[in-house]
């Protein structure tokens, strides 16, 4: 009896241990090992599946794809993401028999597929993942889009255009990103689209892919798509324009202010903070006023954007707005404007109802720097709320050495959670470190359909 076979026989052996152990050998041994493994992929021990999926990718055998390819759909995410690796790791020898598995019975071996079709990259997946696009699973769908995307051929442009209209958003999102990854040479196409389709699902995702494209020639398209008779085409090329971040579009922008649908003037105020145009404040400072909360909240975000001294008063007086969101967007925009003239409207929105508020509050008055701030800082150090705490000891940090003495009558306090926070602090202002909490503006694209402006903001019960 050979080494091997004594160690095949170990695969049958009752304590898993032992099973684990002879995987590995026959991992260590190479080819001659590899069907062995095959053999371990069907274990009992989740584990075990695991490790002779990732054996076999170590190995790169490519007799052994067809043993892999059921693997994809075991029950556990773990093995499949190794039966995964371990055929992208195979490549363009894996190539054949997952093209095959693309019309497998099982979708999750489907969508596993597709995923890994795209990872290889070969061009020979190209029209057997432009199929699937139909497949009646929308996670499949999913899949073809997003390898679609990595695959990166004008090829497949029309058919993603048209999967445009998939009735899934998850998967009209992935293909609008998938055209955004074989960027310019989809441009003339989604323009097309975006003005003559007559489904205006497809136009707003057009629109989308557009944005996330990023190309100049699609700044006059999307600015005539703002007099679309559909108020999400508007609002998604209002979207759009702001990333592109071209100038040209401002007074289009500037016109739908006064848009009849409030998400299209969120979205276009959002959208002039982010070109930056100094042109467009007046106008914007208008909407302050909003009846909608969600387009005051925008309006907070642009100001902070433009960084324009005339907004610091309307930032302020937006401290006091009836919509918490809406505080905490114009605390942490007057935070980024560094104006001490919102000192005193930041002393008091640190005493607000709401948390966040509170947080954001804070945040500003450390990156004023100014040492009107320490005692109200030093209240909110010693709260029960951690996160509240941090941000109240970044700040504190930030002004430094102007702050120790409040942080040192603070390190006797009889509180002992405000006296270890203030002695942490007084610590690293000795040190020159840099404070830690500073809460960061969330980033990437505001979505499709407007949210409400608490998901722009970071969550301080993270």
């Amino acid at each position: 009896m050979s080494k091997i076979d004594d160690i095949q026989a170990d695969l049958f052996h009752p304590k898993e241990q032992v099973r684990e152990q002879a995987v590995k050998a026959l991992t260590a041994l190479g080819k001659p090992g590899a069907q062995a493994l095959g053999t371990a992929l069907r274990d009992e021990s989740v584990e075990i599946r695991r490790l002779a999926a990732a054996g076999i990718g170590k190995i790169g055998d490519p007799d052994s794809v067809r043993a892999l390819i059921p693997v994809l759909g075991d029950m556990y995410v773990e093995v499949r993401r190794a039966a995964a690796w371990a055929l992208k790791k195979i490549g363009v020898p894996s190539i054949e028999m997952l093209i095959t598995a693309l019309h497998n019975n099982d979708k999750n071996v489907r969508a596993m597929a597709a995923f890994i079709l795209g990872e290889i990259g070969n061009k020979w997946a190209l029209d057997p993942l432009i199929y699937v696009l139909g497949d009646q699973q929308e996670i499949v769908r999913l899949q073809a889009a997003a390898a679609l995307g990595k695959l990166g051929q004008p090829y497949a442009n029309d058919f993603l255009i048209d999967a445009l209209t998939d009735p899934s958003y998850p998967v009209r999102a992935a293909v609008a990103a998938a055209l955004g990854s074989i960027g310019e040479p989809a441009v003339d196409a989604l323009c097309a689209a975006l003005h003559d389709d007559v489904d205006w699902i497809k136009r707003v995702n057009a629109a989308t892919a557009l944005g996330q494209i990023g190309h100049q020639k699609a700044v006059e398209p999307l600015m005539a798509a703002l007099r679309d008779e559909d108020k999400s085409v508007r609002q998604e090329a209002a979207e759009a324009l702001g990333q592109l971040r071209d100038r040209r579009a401002v007074p289009a922008l500037m016109a739908v202010l006064e848009d009849e649908a409030h998400e299209v003037r969120a979205l276009a105020a959002m959208a002039l903070g982010q070109i930056g145009d100094p042109a467009a404040v007046p106008a914007i400072l208008k909407l302050a006023h909003d009846q909608f909360y969600e387009v005051r909240a925008y309006v907070a975000i642009a100001l902070g954007e433009l960084k324009h001294a005339s907004a610091v008063e309307t930032l302020a007086a937006l401290l006091q707005d009836i919509s918490e969101d809406v505080r905490a967007q114009a605390a942490f925009s007057l935070g980024g404007m560094r104006d001490p003239q919102a000192i005193p409207a930041l002393l008091e929105a640190i005493r607000d109802g709401n948390a966040q508020v509170r947080g954001y509050a804070a945040a500003a008055l450390g990156e004023m720097g100014d040492a009107r701030a320490v005692p109200a800082l030093l209240n909110l150090l010693g709260n029960e709320d951690d996160a509240l705490a941090e941000l109240a000891g970044s700040a504190l940090g930030k002004i430094g050495k102007p702050a120790l003495r409040g942080l040192d009558a603070a390190a006797h306090h009889a509180n002992p959670r405000l006296r270890e926070r203030a002695a942490a602090i007084v610590k690293e202002i000795q040190r020159g470190q840099q404070p830690r909490g500073t809460p960061k503006k969330v980033s990437g694209p505001l979505g499709q359909m407007i949210k409400k402006v608490t998901g722009q903001l970071p969550n301080l019960e993270e």
